[in-house]
């Protein structure tokens, strides 16, 4: 108990900057869009817009019926997936500072091992990315840990939390079945020996079970629902998805097989951004307890990254390197370190802290850049900006008829999806069906913008943007967006 409240002034404090962060990343335009996608939908879904069917089956569920729970409860504007997110990563620096206590390190040093961490280059990136990548971190800080409880008992408690983590992590995030995927060949070496020799199929079973069950019981609800699934992560070519992130690098290209040039890159990244976890080897290499669990966890992370071009899963493959942050976490709590390393665990975390920074402007420099960009003051992703800019102009007004699916900052720049006539609207599909437009207001982007070029209202009605409906006027317009009112709405449905 003294511990935990002990924990609680820098997970305050760390709550407060993550936010801070989240915030800043939000208004410089860092979020990616799947993260922004996942936030309108959740807004859509707490105001009642989104059919409770459709909830069920959107992924990745954990951080979508999250935030749609918070966003129930919070007034409108509030940033549900950036309270999530901050919360995930106090969270996880009150459980890593209570760990090192537990263990009898100094508070200072656990103190400056907690923050130096937290503030890692690839958890931050994962912070900013939102709460779908920061429940992957989470889940999978859970598994590690639980790693050498099952080492040392196998008891029924670290089973069920070695196997939750591994549920919880393929709910998360397009790429949690990687991980979970990944983790199954290594499952029966988790345990202690003796039950191996009994029975290792039953082990794997066992740690499996959960994550088996909750992906044929999801399959099953989407096959029976009558709503459209929802996916929150873009559709990508995951080999040439990882081969872009990775730049013009013609070394990395060891092998020229995009799944094993996966894994040698995340062997890599680990050694870059964890050194730590690799000299604790060193140091207990004879003590296969302490081992093992760091092994098995490092063998995951690295066939991951490969089952994952293999999969052709969605998503951005720099989420995976949260792992590094994570292994030196764990090392660091569940290995006995010496007094006099302290000095030399603090430079390890100090080098791992650089080479992480160093490791993620090679996988993927354009967070780098745009990072570097919004700290000289940049605009940030302008269309973005337009999205929310008219957003806030349609407050107050109903009947707006938009592709909210399209450019979901519209949503988030309102601050609430109430009186929007989105894609799951009837009113939306009707005008779709019947191509007229019967709406009290109409917003449509610059066909000839990125976001216009995939707006549905567009397709439909190729003219809309330059002439707009007959019977309507321009009430407003910036760079990329022209909202239209029809004449006998303007006054009636105006703030």
């Amino acid at each position: 108990m003294m511990r935990s409240l002990a924990a609680a002034p820098i997970a305050l404090f760390v709550f407060v900057c993550a936010l801070t962060l989240a915030a800043t990343a939000i208004r410089a335009g860092l979020v990616p869009e799947d993260g922004v996608a996942l936030w309108a939908a959740a807004v859509m879904g707490g105001d009642g817009e989104l059919p409770i069917s459709s909830i069920v089956v959107a992924y990745p569920s954990i951080p979508f019926v999250s935030a749609t729970l918070v966003q129930m409860v919070t007034p409108n504007g509030t940033p549900s997936p950036a309270l999530l997110t901050a919360g995930l990563v106090a969270v996880m620096a009150g459980l890593w500072f209570r760990a090192l206590r537990a263990a009898g390190r100094p508070t200072a040093f656990a103190t400056i091992a907690t923050l130096l961490l937290v503030f890692h280059p690839m958890l931050l990136r994962t912070a900013i990315a939102g709460s779908a990548d920061m429940f992957l971190g989470f889940f999978l800080y859970l598994f590690g840990n639980a790693l050498y409880d099952l080492r040392a008992r196998s008891g029924l408690p670290a089973i069920m939390m070695a196997g939750l983590a591994l549920l919880g992590a393929a709910f998360s995030h397009p790429l949690g079945p990687a991980i979970a995927a990944a983790a199954m060949p290594f499952l029966a070496f988790t345990v202690r020996p003796v039950l191996v020799a009994g029975s290792a199929v039953n082990i794997v079973l066992t740690l499996a079970f959960p994550t088996l069950f909750g992906a044929a019981a999801f399959a099953y609800v989407s096959w029976v629902s009558p709503a459209r699934s929802i996916r929150f992560f873009a559709s990508n070519d995951v080999v040439s998805g990882w081969t872009a992130s990775l730049g013009p690098l013609p070394s990395i290209e060891f092998f020229g097989l995009a799944a094993l040039d996966a894994g040698l890159v995340m062997v890599g990244v680990l050694i870059a951004a964890a050194p730590l976890a690799f000299v604790a080897i060193a140091w207990v290499y004879r003590r296969r307890p302490l081992l093992v669990p760091v092994a098995i966890f490092a063998a995951i992370a690295v066939t991951a990254a490969s089952f994952a071009v293999v999969m052709r899963l969605d998503g951005n493959f720099a989420t995976l390197t949260v792992a590094a942050p994570i292994l030196a976490a764990i090392v660091l709590g569940r290995i006995p370190i010496a007094r006099y390393r302290h000095p030399i665990v603090l430079l390890l975390l100090l080098l791992g802290f650089l080479g992480g920074a160093g490791a993620l402007a090679v996988i993927e420099p354009r967070t780098v850049t745009q990072v570097a960009d919004a700290l000289q003051g940049g605009d940030g992703d302008r269309e973005r900006m337009d999205a929310l800019a008219l957003g806030a102009a349609t407050d107050g007004r109903r009947g707006v008829l938009v592709d909210g699916f399209n450019a979901p900052a519209v949503v988030l720049g309102r601050g609430h999806a109430s009186g929007l006539l989105l894609p799951p609207n009837a009113s939306f599909s009707i005008t779709m069906l019947l191509s007229r437009i019967d709406a009290p207001f109409v917003a449509v982007p610059d066909p000839h913008s990125r976001t216009g070029a995939r707006d549905r209202l567009n397709e439909a009605f190729p003219l809309l943007y330059r002439n707009g409906p007959p019977g309507y006027r321009l009430i407003y317009q910036n760079n990329t967006w022209r909202l239209f009112a029809r004449e006998s709405a303007a006054v009636v449905y105006a703030n």
